[in-house]
């Protein structure tokens, strides 16, 4: 199967789980209010992607996780399998700072508004102000966030500066930040053209990073702290591994 085609089926099992199983979710999230009923289904779909795709997984430092504690992850964003795979390995039910267009898709706006993620508009800076109060508190009431803090997916794999939101957010909702590296989908699936080829991609959950010492005067620090963390793990593990089994989440024991 050529990269054009494979990239194709994956986003087409994707939107077409996002039919028939994000509906009925969504449906009955409304009866019954429980987060589940989305994150389920959603962690399904993601899987079924990355098994058509022959996009595998590896994942490291998951014991660092204290499992009542609430976290803000801050990831490097090198492919459109990022978010998936963080929500599908991560193994908790988080939120996502997103760009606000994704919140004008009929499925998408309920279902991102019900689990509580947060529309962030780069281009007002009041907005973004304000999306990053309602994240804060959001995080406050037990929901942890993954936040993808370059912004925007990386144009030739390197890892580029850190915007600052996501640690204004941790400061405002005092919480400890997760660095989370992913090593390998910008082989996989870069930016550009859809196109995908098998392989295999590792994620790094680093020690959490206590926010208390800092301040808005110091959020600087913080962001270049996390963003050599997330740099320390980039490049250390295979990046294209053509031909390899497809993965299934139950075996990522971290």
């Amino acid at each position: 199967m050529s990269a054009k085609l494979r990239g194709w089926a994956v986003v087409s099992v994707w939107a077409l789980c996002l039919l028939v199983l994000g509906a009925p979710a969504l449906l009955l999230f409304f009866f019954i209010r429980n987060p589940k009923v989305i994150y389920r289904p959603t962690r399904l779909g993601c899987w079924l992607g990355f098994k058509v795709g022959g996009a595998r997984f590896t994942i490291q430092g998951l014991e660092k996780l204290h499992p009542t504690q609430t976290y803000i992850f801050v990831a490097n964003h090198q492919s459109w399998l990022d978010a998936p795979a963080l929500l599908l390995y991560l193994r908790r039910d988080l939120a996502f700072l997103v760009k606000k267009e994704l919140f004008r898709f009929p499925i998408f706006n309920p279902g991102l508004y019900w689990i509580g993620c947060a529309p962030i508009d780069r281009s007002n800076r009041e907005a973004a102000i304000e999306s990053v109060r309602l994240a804060a508190e959001i995080v406050r009431k037990g929901r942890g966030f993954i936040v993808y803090a370059e912004g925007t997916r990386t144009p030739d794999g390197r890892l580029h500066p850190l915007k600052k939101g996501a640690f204004y957010l941790a400061l405002e909702a005092g919480v400890p930040i997760v660095p989370v590296t992913i090593d390998g989908t910008y082989d996989m699936m870069p930016k550009g053209p859809i196109r995908l080829r098998p392989g295999t991609a590792h994620i790094t959950v680093h020690d959490p990073v206590d926010v208390t010492v800092y301040n808005p005067e110091t959020v600087g620090e913080l962001a270049e702290l996390t963003r050599q963390i997330i740099q320390s793990a980039l490049g250390n593990h295979c990046q294209t591994v053509r031909g390899l089994l497809l993965s299934d989440p139950r075996q990522t024991d971290g």
